[in-house]
């Protein structure tokens, strides 16, 4: 997982990720793949994609509800 160093630029890194896919995921759930076609312009690299949206799930920013192959944007009251 490339986290911002002094080899990786933030850019470059998972954590830049976050904003843009969730701000897509604000708007409604999403497939991985489209997902992925909405924010092309930011992914450098497809394991940094699957890379965040991993942490996005483990941080709970995410989910999958059951029954279905899309990902939702998890609001604060819906914690």
């Amino acid at each position: 997982m490339r986290m911002p160093s002094k080899v990786n630029t933030f850019s470059d890194s998972v954590i830049a990720l976050f904003a843009p896919i969730l701000e897509k995921l604000e708007k409604r759930d999403m497939t991985p793949h489209e997902l992925l076609v909405e924010t092309k312009t930011k992914v450098s690299d497809i394991s940094i994609f699957l890379d965040a949206l991993d942490c996005l799930y483990k941080l709970g920013k995410v989910e999958i509800p059951e029954g279905t192959e899309v990902l939702r944007y998890v609001k604060k009251s819906d914690m």
